[in-house]
């Protein structure tokens, strides 16, 4: 019975020792591109008084931005890193989703948590990986809902949505600490709560710099 749990507990602090040993956190900030799309489609109201010709929608905007996170790497599986990431975004333009005017812009604000992979290579300074996120995404769409009498555009009305993305990414390593990530691809989409079901895809490009923390 004692050399069993002396077995055990020997055996659980060698995991324990392995996951530490492995571990890392990281912190970055990238520069944003967003394309929000299917817009022309959103089923938010037109605005009072408003005639279609004039309120004629795009369906797409671009938002610009940063995104800031981090990550922690917290278990190795041969040559694959297991980890989550906590990660921000504030991505706005001036360009709203109206083909004549440019209106009040659009906006898209983000806080996703997810799960990442990190993969070795023979190279060892290159660093692929993939991600899953989801969490909240708060967005006008580009879009909005009322005039007041000088008929200029009210402030959008930002909606709550359901954000979720997958991502593809590659960083390289310039310094023990520093990583360049060369670029970042996203794909997912905004998806409302509430009365306005409706699916605004989201293609992402992103670009930053990864600093490691001991």
């Amino acid at each position: 019975m004692i050399l069993r749990k002396a077995v055990l507990l020997l055996a659980a602090f060698a995991v324990a020792t392995t996951v530490s040993a492995n571990a890392q956190i990281g912190v970055y900030g990238m520069f944003t591109a967003d394309r929000l799309s299917r817009i022309a489609s959103s089923p938010l109201p037109l605005p009072p008084n408003s005639t279609a010709p004039a309120f004629a929608r795009a369906n797409t905007v671009d938002p610009l931005g940063g995104t800031g996170g981090v990550y922690y790497d917290f278990l190795k599986l041969g040559p694959v890193k297991l980890g989550a990431d906590l990660r921000g975004s504030i991505l706005t333009t001036k360009r709203g989703a109206y083909i004549n005017f440019n209106g009040p812009g659009a906006h898209i604000y983000s806080v996703l948590g997810g799960v990442r992979g990190s993969f070795q290579t023979p190279v060892k300074s290159l660093k692929p990986y993939l991600q899953i996120s989801a969490g909240l995404g708060r967005s006008d769409y580009g879009l909005y809902v009322g005039r007041p009498t000088s008929n200029q555009p009210l402030p959008n009305v930002i909606y709550n949505n359901f954000q979720y993305e997958g991502f593809a990414g590659l960083d390289i390593k310039l310094l023990p600490i520093l990583d360049w990530r060369v670029a970042e691809f996203g794909y997912g989409g905004l998806d409302p709560f509430g009365t306005y079901s409706h699916n605004y895809p989201i293609k992402q490009v992103s670009m930053g710099f990864v600093i490691h923390l001991p």
